[in-house]
């Protein structure tokens, strides 16, 4: 079997997509070109993006984007889901904007391109917008529960970067410590026998990843009037271990944002204490750390319990990405590595496994070839398309 045919195999297996933010579904049918381009990596290239009417200034940011990774997989990605067979530009945009318009006008057609062409049979949703939600879809959305809301239910004031609070999301005022932490467990135990596949934590656009040791009375604190950014502190690296616990409790994986959050304090690293001490947890460690890549490549040599997952690291630079995969087949079992996708447009990925445990397996499926980690390199984008806003 030679390499094209290798790939070509894989890529008729079914897939588990280990990280999505699918949109719902009347925000996926209003699709327009403009939109998916605002809402894409494409926006964070520095300046707006402009009509494709503007002429001239089209083209001068076209030029200034044509090369940079968010674009070069976006723009393939898209000629391969609508079957248009030359380059995005000023002369092409309307052909793309009404094939785009076209597609997403059909009720479920979204739905089928995930299930029909991505070869998904699984896919764990991150709804930032809804912790725990699934799209209305069981039969093909999981939860991935987002538990960032856990650590600002101190103050009714407090916001999470989504906006949200977990004693506002379910109307409560909890001022002890011991009946937050149950209620916390309570929602974590809830949320795994409707059905989630992991929990995420997206802290790293919040905080620093540098979670410390804190006992109940140190966390209580910032349950009371007048509290400080130290007993804010106190109480989240608390609520942290309260989280790494219980989902070692339900044999659940926890998934954790690294890398291009706030870039002080969001690289993987950060997290080797709170790895030491909880042996009997499973990190998922998201993104590949961009652009401390190396650091999740140590920590998985080192510990059994740290899983990589690569998601959006190819679309922020190949040669990141070809670099970790090569450091991962080499320090860590092939078994460990996870190809996921983000976002909420239906391209592909090539994240596989199984349910919610964390035995997914990603781009190599048997052992340390290298050729299996090819595919992933291969395909770019079109195989993990992660257009997203900041939201992990």
């Amino acid at each position: 079997m030679d390499r094209i045919e290798f790939l070509r195999g894989l890529e008729r297996e079914p897939i588990v997509n280990s990280h999505s933010h699918h949109l719902r579904g009347p925000e996926q049918h209003a699709l327009t070109l403009e939109a998916v381009i605002n809402n894409s990596y494409v926006s964070w290239c520095g300046a707006p993006i402009p009509s494709a009417d503007s002429g001239a200034d089209f083209e001068r940011w076209l030029n200034a984007v044509r090369t940079r990774g968010y674009f070069v997989w976006l723009e393939k990605a898209l000629t391969e889901l609508y079957g248009i067979a030359e380059p995005l530009d000023a002369k092409s945009w309307r052909a793309f904007d009404e094939a785009i318009r076209a597609a997403h006008r059909e009720r479920d057609w979204h739905l089928r391109a995930l299930r029909e062409r991505c070869n998904y049979r699984e896919i764990w949703l991150d709804a930032y917008w809804a912790p725990g939600g699934d799209n209305g879809h069981p039969e093909l959305f999981r939860p991935a529960y987002r538990v960032n809301s856990f650590f600002y239910g101190y103050n009714p004031a407090a916001r999470d970067h989504n906006g949200n609070n977990i004693q506002l999301l379910h109307g409560r005022r909890i001022a002890d410590i011991g009946e937050y932490a149950d209620f916390l467990s309570g929602l974590m135990r809830a949320r795994q026998a409707s059905g989630a596949s992991t929990f995420k934590c997206a802290l790293a656009y919040d905080r620093s990843l540098a979670f410390g040791e804190a006992s109940r009375d140190e966390a209580q604190r910032a349950l009371r009037e007048g509290a400080g950014a130290a007993d804010v502190a106190k109480f989240q690296d608390y609520v942290m271990g309260l989280v790494c616990r219980t989902a070692a409790e339900l044999d659940m994986p926890l998934q954790i944002h690294t890398g291009l959050g706030r870039m002080t304090g969001s690289g993987a690293m950060q997290l080797q204490p709170l790895i030491e001490r909880n042996p009997d947890t499973v990190f998922l460690l998201m993104h590949g750390g961009y652009p401390w890549v190396g650091d999740i490549a140590g920590l998985a040599h080192v510990y059994p319990n740290v899983w990589a997952d690569l998601c959006w690291l190819p679309l922020i630079s190949g040669t990141a990405a070809r670099r970790l995969l090569h450091e991962l087949i080499d320090v860590c079992n092939a078994d460990r590595v996870i190809w996921a996708a983000t976002r909420g447009r239906a391209r592909r990925a090539s994240a596989r496994g199984s349910r919610s445990s964390p035995r997914c397996r990603g781009c190599s499926r048997s052992g340390s070839s290298r050729a299996s980690c090819a595919r992933a390199t291969r395909g770019g984008t079109r195989r993990g398309s992660c257009t997203e806003t900041p939201r992990g």
